[in-house]
């Protein structure tokens, strides 16, 4: 069997535009405000940052709810 070996740059990432989400026009890279609509565009980690939150809420009350529910039947 033989080993390849390749050397060079480093890969890169190309990144792709983003579409506005309000009059869906390509938002060239690095900008965060639409240039046709004028509107701010979400961080894209920003969604995801709420639905762990949301989810994590969730869990804390679901987690309350059995406590309670322990200690009222135990009884």
């Amino acid at each position: 069997m033989s080993r390849v070996t390749v050397s060079g740059p480093a890969p890169f990432i190309i990144e792709a535009p983003m579409i506005c989400e309000f009059c869906e026009t390509e938002i060239p890279i690095g900008l965060s405000v639409c240039p046709h609509c004028g509107k701010p565009q979400s961080a894209s980690g920003q969604t995801d940052r709420r639905s762990l939150w949301f989810v994590l809420i969730i869990v804390v009350m679901f987690g309350i709810a059995v406590a309670e529910h322990h200690l009222v039947f135990s009884h």
